[in-house]
């Protein structure tokens, strides 16, 4: 999962770099049929704008169009950002309860919010005409599977390859299957060290780094025992990992976490991760942005780049998937 919008120099550094890349959502993973209702709603969504605590009815595409503005830049190619319309349209009609979904669990009422860690970032109508042409061009397409409308997770860059849901996550979805990524390459890979003190990291983590040892020693021909507390001799060990190389569990001292829950504690833009202590310190490298499953947004821009389509971007990344109309598509 940003925004991604040219407000000034120094704003849009920090939206680029930053922001569309921390898209992390609860995907619930259920395969919603498209019903009657699609071909007969008023076309509008209730989105419940987070920076102004207000709810509001917008046309669905013109919100699309700031959902795309927020979550991929302008410059990328126009295959990647057609394939994002698409992407964004169908996660947010699976969650509009005109269309049968849930709507937004966070926030009563609304089908969606703007909080880009629940349901997808958006800005307010200021984006670029290569961004309204790419939604427009795509109006009403949406990506289903066996019918349904698929949750259509997406993050900023993968690392080289995407991950199966169930590494990431705890369902097994059949479109939601890790495929390489090598061709992200010659795109930022979003490589990152950060380091840790020690005691930086107990306090953070709320961990003991420490055990207790005991050392004995000869006193006068007698053994004496002597009990100490000392640095772990290995106080951090990766215990489970994804095929693509995300930490699925991981050992901090005297606890385990899941890699998505230490992400989230220690602002990682990644579960992509290795470690090295040196100097009293934990150095962690991270590779990759988001949370590593369905598109990757820097891959799709790639493949933009070497002459694919938006279609065949989305059945890259969601696999066995089928582009339709909602209007047109099957009903169940």
């Amino acid at each position: 999962m940003g925004q991604w919008i040219i407000i000034c120099v120094g704003f849009c550094i920090l939206v680029v770099v930053v922001l569309p890349s921390v898209i992390v959502r609860g995907c619930s993973f259920n395969i919603y049929p498209l019903t009657e209702q699609l071909s007969s709603f008023d076309q509008t969504v209730k989105v419940f704008i987070v920076a102004s605590n207000q709810l509001q009815d917008m046309p669905i595409e013109e919100y699309i169009k700031g959902v795309v503005a927020a979550e991929m830049p302008a410059s990328f190619g126009v295959e990647a950002l057609r394939a994002q319309a698409i992407a964004a349209r169908t996660f947010t009609l699976r969650r509009m309860v005109a269309a049968g979904g849930p709507g937004c669990t966070a926030h009563s009422g609304a089908d969606i919010c703007t909080d880009h860690r629940h349901c997808q970032a958006w800005v307010s109508p200021v984006y670029s005409r290569k961004i309204q042409d790419a939604v427009n061009s795509t109006k009403g397409l949406v990506a289903t599977y066996q019918g349904g409308l698929i949750d259509a997770c997406y993050h900023a860059a993968s690392g080289g390859a995407t991950d199966n849901s169930e590494e990431v996550w705890s369902s097994a979805v059949p479109y939601l299957k890790g495929v390489s990524t090598e061709f992200e390459a010659k795109e930022p890979d979003f490589l990152k060290e950060v380091s840790f003190a020690m005691d930086e990291l107990e306090k953070q983590l709320e961990v003991s780094l420490k055990e207790r040892k005991s050392t004995t020693y000869k006193v006068a021909g007698k053994d004496v025992h002597v009990i100490s507390e000392e640095r772990m001799d290995k106080p951090i060990e990766v215990l489970e990992a994804s095929k693509a190389g995300r930490v699925k569990e991981i050992r901090i001292g005297d606890k385990v976490f899941s890699g998505y829950a230490l992400r989230t504690l220690l602002g990682l833009p990644s579960t992509k991760m290795t470690y090295r202590i040196a100097d009293n310190k934990v150095y962690i490298t991270t590779t990759g942005y988001g949370h590593g499953v369905g598109m990757s947004q820097y891959g799709a821009n790639a493949m933009a780049d070497s002459g694919k389509n938006y279609v065949e971007i989305l059945k890259h990344y969601y696999q066995g998937i089928e582009v339709v109309d909602y209007v047109n598509a099957q009903v169940k």
